[in-house]
């Protein structure tokens, strides 16, 4: 890249510009934003490698999905997203057209949630790293805590669609993937969908290019919240575990995206386990006990119980317990 970094960061300031009224964004030591309501601040990494796989994943789909797995943890507590800082670690070799790339995802994504880039950081690195750190606000944060034996287990959407698409992608031709990277509007790629029988494209677009699920309609409804990243079940077990709770999972209840099962035939995998234990999915769930929930759009699948533990209530085999498996780094 030619470019050298002050030169880059002020491309990023004639990009990305920030109401006065509002603060100082970038071009001081620090941001400066006023807040009205209680601040919530959340951090997420992404590292290449680790998190995305440059072979399929385009420098446009990490720019959209880095700014989305941050505003998803600030709709989790009932929160609006208002800014964005962005560090990057970036290799020599990286071209300023995948610069550009990088620079119109997070553009995508910032207007797609109504917020502003403010600040971040840039250093030279041996692999892509992006580190996004998101501020939002709220009037009272909806919390992991809150939860009560009797209360009902929602989810926002059905889950599994982006561990399906990310099993998918990984046994893509050579061909196929460049013919992903190069595409920004995935819902194009007809061809993968008759290719295959089912809605791939659905799942590719999940994993590269998730939108985090705004709560808004359903806020006032909610005991307790927390967003499914890494998994259906540990993410629920890590909100029953603040609670000293546990939880039941009603089979026949979980919704099942016909798409993720023939996904899991295609690569001969339980779909239970995109399911269940797929990542990256950025849905809410939701604990509440209120009658509306249903209306608004809210998914039931369980409830909370007494006894600690996370069990499967299946119709044929009566009650299993479950290991709380999902992403982990360590």
């Amino acid at each position: 890249m030619k470019k050298n970094e002050i030169e880059i960061i002020e491309e990023i300031r004639k990009r990305f510009s920030f109401p006065k009224n509002l603060g100082t964004g970038i071009g001081d030591d620090s941001a400066f934003f006023r807040l009205e309501k209680p601040a919530l601040l959340t951090a997420d990494l992404m590292i290449e490698d680790v998190h995305f796989d440059l072979s399929y994943f385009s420098f446009y789909h990490l720019g959209f999905k880095i700014v989305s797995v941050n505003v998803s943890d600030i709709y989790a507590m009932g929160g609006k997203f208002l800014a964005f800082l962005l560090s990057l670690g970036l290799p020599q070799s990286i071209s300023e057209e995948q610069l550009n790339d990088l620079f119109d995802g997070i553009q995508e994504a910032l207007e797609h949630y109504k917020g502003h880039l403010i600040g971040g950081d840039i250093s030279k690195s041996e692999k892509v790293i992006l580190s996004g750190f998101a501020i939002g606000e709220c009037d009272k944060p909806i919390l992991r805590i809150g939860a009560e034996p009797g209360d009902k287990i929602f989810i926002t959407a059905p889950t599994g669609l982006s561990s399906a698409g990310l099993s998918l992608l990984r046994g893509f031709t050579e061909e196929e993937k460049r013919q992903i990277k190069e595409t920004k509007d995935l819902s194009k790629l007809n061809h993968l969908d008759e290719k295959f029988g089912f809605s791939v494209r659905k799942l590719i677009q999940r994993h590269l290019m998730p939108q985090a699920r705004n709560p808004h309609r359903f806020k006032r409804i909610a005991k307790a919240m927390i967003d499914i990243s890494d998994g259906l079940l540990i993410d629920l077990y890590r909100l029953c575990k603040e609670n000293a709770l546990g939880a039941e999972i009603y089979l026949a209840r979980l919704p099942i995206l016909s798409a993720v099962v023939k996904a899991a035939e295609y690569t001969n995998t339980d779909p239970l386990k995109f399911i269940l234990s797929g990542g990256e999915d950025y849905e809410l769930l939701v604990i509440s006990k209120d009658e509306r929930a249903e209306d608004l759009g809210l998914i039931p699948i369980g409830r909370i119980i007494k006894e600690e533990g996370i069990y499967l209530n299946d119709p044929g085999k009566g009650i299993i317990p479950l290991k709380p498996e999902g992403w982990q780094h360590f």
